[in-house]
């Protein structure tokens, strides 16, 4: 996947503009030019620790505290490498700060994610976990 490796790497160096988080979904993080939508299981971590997860949003006490959680960690951080891992369906996102999200697809049915640019260009996790590149004409 030369051709997707190459539209991943137009994200780095955007920064975090705002953070959107729905219970149970979507997650909705919007960046300088694009972002990210999430529908699927998500963790975010630093120095190898879980810092929150999707799974966290579903404790009805916490969303908030956690809605906090999120905004602190990831606002304004600037995005430092966006990977696909191929051989476990993952897309892997490194945050300045030393925070990294992870998105894992988790259904046969429904979409995962959405890497989106304001250039015409997505990448996203298809029903079953497959990634697709797909280019919009601008006509």
């Amino acid at each position: 996947m030369n051709v997707a490796s190459e539209k991943l790497a137009f994200f780095e160096g955007m920064v975090v503009q705002e953070i959107e988080k729905n219970v149970p979904h979507p997650l909705l993080i919007q960046l300088s030019h694009g972002g990210l939508s999430v529908e699927c299981p998500w963790r975010l971590f630093k120095d190898k620790k879980i810092v929150l997860g999707q799974t966290d949003f579903l404790h009805v006490g916490r969303r908030d505290f956690n809605r906090g959680v999120l905004d602190e960690a990831l606002r304004d951080k600037m995005v430092q490498r966006v990977e696909w891992l191929d051989d476990c369906y993952m897309l892997r996102v490194a945050f300045s700060g030393g925070y990294v999200l992870d998105l894992f697809h988790d259904s046969g049915y429904q979409e995962g994610w959405e890497l989106f640019s304001d250039e015409n260009f997505s990448f996203l996790s298809l029903p079953g976990g497959e990634p697709e590149l797909i280019e919009k004409d601008d006509d």
